[in-house]
């Protein structure tokens, strides 16, 4: 067996793993397991995107992203809970687990994660980018697609998980407008980045299978899948405050970040795999 067929296998293998993690511990909340099988499971997110972005892009240029990504996200992090920009005030609780400073150490490997898995999908959608120019149309693209994840998660994290508190609530169930223009900033000025170090490197990317792009499609429709599962998994809701006092019917959150992942996460999946499927059929 090859380099290239063992990673192939760990990356999917990683998605396996991270499958059963997180569906089990929504299946299973009261079990001993979750909260360490949610961990895992981020931690397996992380092993997939390094392995599946190294096969394509290298060792190297891989991890440039997740040391792009790790600096521009704490960086947007600690100064917007300092001073409220780009995301609003708010403050990280123990509910996120061991922190580093005032952000917990996972935050960097999740807007790594995310960022990967939204960069592929752009890539499938809108093709390479031409050799030796900075991009400008991928980050655009992208960025919207990781927005369309945080729309799903951030009202469960803040209103009914705790795990981070803002200074002001929202209309969106507890959540300022404010996350969600930061968030597209932060991961935007994460691709851009991301494509003066592509523009410049003379390393040309590996041409790939369709399953490669296949097994990204496929994990961004498993992670949004998570939601319409929580949604059955608790039928029964509960009234939760945000930190404004407001109060919301967790039912009704889960719901809606049903329908959200449903047709923004599932779209994006659906789409690029369509797409790319597409190209390769003109191409031969």
């Amino acid at each position: 067996m090859g380099i290239g067929d063992m990673r192939e296998k760990l990356s999917t293998g990683a998605i396996i793993l991270w499958a059963i993690c997180s569906y089990g511990a929504i299946i299973a909340p009261s079990s001993a397991l979750a909260a360490p099988a949610q961990f895992f499971a981020i931690a397996m997110l992380l092993a997939f995107c390094l392995i599946h972005g190294s096969r394509r892009l290298g060792d190297r240029g891989i991890l440039i992203l997740f040391v792009i990504a790790l600096v521009v996200s704490n960086i947007y992090e600690n100064l917007s809970i300092a001073t409220g920009f780009p995301f609003g005030r708010y403050v990280h609780t123990a509910a996120s687990g061991p922190m580093l400073f005032q952000v917990p150490l996972i935050v960097g490997p999740i807007f790594f994660s995310v960022s990967y898995i939204a960069w592929t999908l752009a890539t499938m959608l809108l093709g390479e980018p031409a050799a030796g120019r900075i991009d400008v149309k991928t980050p655009i693209v992208a960025a919207f697609i990781v927005v369309g994840w945080d729309l799903c998660s951030d009202p469960i994290g803040a209103t009914i998980g705790k795990q981070w508190l803002y200074a002001h609530s929202g209309a969106y169930f507890g959540v300022p407008l404010s996350n969600y223009l930061g968030w597209y900033l932060c991961t935007w000025t994460i691709f851009q980045c991301w494509t003066v170090y592509l523009s410049t490197t003379r390393a040309p990317t590996s041409a790939m299978a369709l399953r490669y792009w296949y097994e990204a499609s496929a994990y961004w429709a498993l992670i949004g899948l998570q939601y319409p599962l929580l949604a059955l998994a608790n039928p029964v809701g509960r009234v939760v405050r945000d930190t404004g006092g407001w109060a919301w019917r967790s039912g009704d959150i889960l719901q809606s970040s049903a329908i959200l992942s449903l047709y923004t996460m599932l779209a994006a999946a659906v789409t690029s795999a369509i797409v790319v499927a597409g190209r390769e059929r003109s191409a031969g």
